[in-house]
């Protein structure tokens, strides 16, 4: 569901005058974007990387109020983006790194998204092998100071 963008929550004018003023969002209600059956298989498949799959770590990084595991989704992704450049019957003649990206993009429950990024731009990047477990291990590590005031919010 694609929900509508608020910038502002409420904004008051004149308080406490004969022209007060109070303005706040119409309601408005989420616009479907994806059919609800395709969005359940991708939320499926997601759980799957964090619960069995290449972001394992992910899993149980995250209790609820009542103190349960909350369901985390994610996908995991390695780029070692090199130039490369081959000779006539295709023999590499050159081949040098221009960056290195580790990614894990997650979801946390059905409110919460994000992206977690480890990225080595240039020459250096040839001195570096990390993969996403990098970016996994980050969000384990972090997600419980970054989440506790999101997730106190009903």
């Amino acid at each position: 569901m694609r929900q509508p963008t608020h910038r502002i929550e409420r904004l008051a004018f004149g308080e406490g005058t004969p022209y007060e003023t109070r303005l706040a969002p119409a309601a408005e209600a989420g616009r479907r974007v994806i059919r609800s059956e395709v969005a359940a298989a991708v939320r499926g498949a997601m759980r799957d990387v964090v619960e069995t799959g290449t972001a394992r770590r992910a899993a149980g990084a995250l209790r609820g109020r009542d103190g349960r595991p909350l369901a985390i989704g994610g996908k995991t992704g390695t780029g070692d983006n090199r130039f490369e450049v081959f000779a006539p019957g295709g023999r590499l003649v050159e081949s040098r790194a221009v960056s290195r990206t580790a990614t894990f993009v997650f979801t946390i429950g059905d409110r919460l998204y994000g992206v977690v990024t480890a990225h080595v731009a240039g020459p250096a990047a040839e001195r570096y092998a990390f993969t996403s477990s990098l970016p996994v291990q980050l969000f384990r590590t972090l997600a419980p100071e970054l989440a506790a005031p999101l997730l106190a919010k009903p």
